[in-house]
C-alpha cells in the first residue's frame, strides 16, 4: 500500500467534506479543551479580582496610615481642632496637635539651635580650598586614619585619606562612613568646606579622633575653624547689649559643640511670659508644635476649627465603606451559570461590546463565600470596634444598621463634632494614639492581609514586586491548569491527525478503486 500523505486534503475521490466531518467527530475532545480553558479563565479572573482588592486596600492604607500623607490619621495634628497661624511664617510656624491649648503670643527668635560644625576656606599652608584640590597640595604628606564621633558614641567607622585624595573624594568618604549622622560638603558659592553633625543643641558634640579613639589633630592641615558661644557661669549664653548671644570663631581643637535656640515668648502687650532655650528648632509646648526658621519676630494666634478633622474622617469612612461594599458584593452575589467564560469560537461571532457585557456577567459570583475574603471583612470589623464599641458609639462611629451594607461603618457628624469640641485629645487617644487604638489595630489587620509575601492575600493571589507575585495559590493553579490544557490539546491533536490519516487512506483506496473501475470499463 502506498504511504499516506500527512497533508490534509478534501475528499476528492469520495466527495466527502473531510474537514467538517472530522470537526464533528472531535466535538467531544474540543469540549474538553474548552472546559479546561474556561476553568483557567475563571481562575485568572479570581486572581485579578483579588489583586484589585489588594490594590484598593493598599491605596487606602497609604492615604490614611502613612505619616507622609496629607490625609494621615495617625499623627496627633490630624486630630487637632486648633488652627494656628503665624503673622510671619518665614520666622516661625506652628501646628496644633490633639488637645492643644489656645495660643495668642508674640514670639521673638533671637537665635536658632545649631549643630556642631567645623568650616574652612583656606588650608593651614594658606592655599585656598577648592572642590578639586588635591590633599597633597593642601599639606597632607602621608595617609591618615580618623573617625568622627557624635557625643559618647564609639561605634563610628574609620576613614582613611591620603595625599592623592581630593576635597571631593574626602567628602565622599566621610559621608559614606557616617550613615547621615555627619554631613561633609563644599560650597562653590562661598568656597567653604563644611563638616557638620545632624544633631542640634548645646548637648550635641562632634569629635574627630584617631583610629584608636585618642584625640586627633590629623585634619589640622585643612585649617578647620569652629564657632563657639561665650557662656555665663550657669551655662547660659552671654548676651551683648542687644541681648544676642556672643559668638566667636576659634581654631578647631578636636571637638565642636552645638548650641540651643533662644526664643522669647511675650503677650500681645509685650510682657515677657517666658524665655525658652531649646536643643532643636522644632519643639512642642502645650500640644502646639513650633518650628523656628530664622531670627525675627511674629505673632502666633489660634482659633477652634473642627471641620477639617470632620471632613477627613468622613472621607475615611467613605473610602473604607467602598472597599467593604466591594468585598461584600463579591461574597454574596450569585454565580450566573448561564454565563460561563466564552470560548474562542464564541468570541468570533460577537462584537467587543457583547464580549464585555458577557464577561461582566460571567465574573459575577466566582468568589461567592470565599473564606479569605469573608475573614478579611470580619477582621476589619473587629479591628475597628473590638472592646471599644460603646465609646466609639458615643463619638458617633457605629456599624452600619443596613443589612445590605454589612461590614460598613456609619458616622454621626453631630456626635463626632461634639466629641472633638469637648476633648479632641480623647478622640485622638481612642482612634490613633498607641498600638491599642482603632486605627493602629486596623493598620495591623491590613498588614496581615496585604503586608508582604507572607500575608494572607499575597499567599492567595500574589503581591506585585514581591516573591509572591509568582508563588501563590492562584498562580500554582494556573500552572497546573495550563499543563492539563496542553495534555488535552495534545491528545486532541493526535486524534485529529489519526482521523485525517484514516480519511487519507480512504481517499487512496477510493482512488485505487476508481482506477480499477476505469480499467474494467475500458476493457
Amino acid at each position: 500500500m502506498p504511504s499516506v500523505s500527512s497533508v490534509r486534503i478534501p475528499g476528492l475521490a469520495t466527495g466527502m467534506d473531510t474537514d467538517t466531518m472530522i470537526k464533528e467527530m472531535l466535538k467531544g475532545e474540543q469540549s474538553k479543551v474548552d472546559k479546561a480553558k474556561q476553568k483557567e479563565q475563571t481562575t485568572k479572573w479570581q486572581q485579578e479580582i483579588y489583586r484589585d482588592i489588594i490594590k484598593d486596600t493598599k491605596g487606602f492604607e497609604d492615604k490614611y496610615f502613612s505619616l507622609s500623607s496629607k490625609n494621615s490619621l495617625l499623627s496627633s495634628s490630624a486630630w487637632s481642632t486648633l488652627a494656628v497661624t503665624s503673622s510671619n511664617s518665614s520666622v516661625i510656624t506652628a501646628t496644633g496637635n490633639a488637645g492643644a491649648n489656645k495660643v495668642d503670643y508674640k514670639i521673638g527668635v533671637d537665635k536658632l539651635a545649631s549643630a556642631p560644625k567645623v568650616t574652612s576656606k583656606e588650608a593651614a599652608n594658606k592655599k585656598p580650598i577648592e572642590r578639586g584640590s588635591k590633599l597633597s597640595d593642601l599639606g597632607l604628606s602621608a595617609e591618615i586614619k580618623f573617625k568622627i564621633n557624635l557625643g559618647d558614641s564609639a561605634n563610628s567607622k574609620v576613614i582613611a585619606i591620603g595625599p592623592d585624595d581630593t576635597i571631593e573624594s574626602m567628602i565622599g568618604k566621610i559621608n559614606d562612613s557616617t550613615d547621615g549622622d555627619v554631613k561633609a560638603s563644599f560650597s562653590d558659592m562661598t568656597g567653604e568646606l563644611i563638616i557638620e553633625s545632624s544633631k542640634t543643641g548645646k548637648n550635641s558634640e562632634m569629635k574627630i579622633l584617631n583610629e584608636d579613639g585618642s584625640a586627633s589633630n590629623g585634619l589640622d592641615f585643612l585649617g578647620l575653624k569652629s564657632t563657639n558661644y561665650e557662656l555665663e557661669a550657669d551655662g547660659s549664653f552671654k548676651l551683648d547689649a542687644n541681648k544676642k548671644p556672643i559668638s566667636k570663631i576659634e581654631d578647631f581643637n578636636g571637638k565642636a559643640v552645638g548650641s540651643n535656640s533662644i526664643v522669647q515668648v511675650s503677650s500681645k502687650d509685650g510682657t515677657l511670659i517666658k524665655s525658652l532655650t531649646q536643643g532643636a528648632n522644632s519643639f512642642t509646648i502645650d500640644e502646639v508644635t513650633y518650628s523656628v526658621h530664622t531670627i525675627g519676630s511674629a505673632e502666633i494666634t489660634s482659633k477652634q476649627e473642627v471641620q477639617p478633622v470632620v471632613d477627613n474622617m468622613k472621607a475615611f469612612v467613605e473610602d473604607y465603606n467602598k472597599i467593604m461594599d466591594k468585598v461584600y458584593n463579591l461574597l454574596t452575589e450569585k454565580k450566573k451559570s448561564d454565563y460561563p467564560p466564552l470560548t474562542e469560537a464564541q468570541k468570533k461571532d460577537m462584537s467587543e461590546e457583547e464580549i464585555e457585557r458577557w464577561e461582566k456577567k460571567a465574573k459575577e459570583g466566582i468568589l461567592r463565600n470565599d473564606s479569605e475574603m469573608r475573614r478579611f471583612m470580619d477582621d476589619m470589623q473587629k479591628s475597628i470596634f473590638g472592646d471599644k464599641m460603646s465609646v466609639l458609639n458615643e463619638m458617633g462611629l457605629t456599624s452600619h444598621d443596613d443589612y445590605n451594607k454589612k461590614g460598613q461603618i456609619a458616622l454621626d457628624e453631630k456626635k463626632f463634632i461634639k466629641a472633638l469640641e469637648n476633648n479632641s485629645d480623647k478622640v485622638y487617644q481612642i482612634f490613633a494614639r498607641d498600638d491599642s487604638s482603632v486605627l493602629e489595630r486596623m493598620k495591623s489587620t491590613i498588614k496581615d492581609y496585604t503586608g508582604g509575601s507572607s500575608s494572607i492575600f499575597a499567599r492567595k493571589a500574589g503581591l506585585e514586586k514581591t516573591a509572591s507575585a509568582v508563588n501563590n495559590f492562584y498562580s500554582e493553579q494556573l500552572k497546573r491548569q495550563e499543563e492539563a490544557i496542553k495534555k488535552i490539546q495534545r491528545k486532541m491533536n493526535e486524534r485529529e491527525s489519526q482521523l485525517y490519516k484514516q480519511f487519507a487512506n480512504l481517499e487512496s483506496s477510493m482512488n485505487k478503486l476508481n482506477s480499477q473501475m476505469s480499467y474494467f470499463s475500458q476493457m
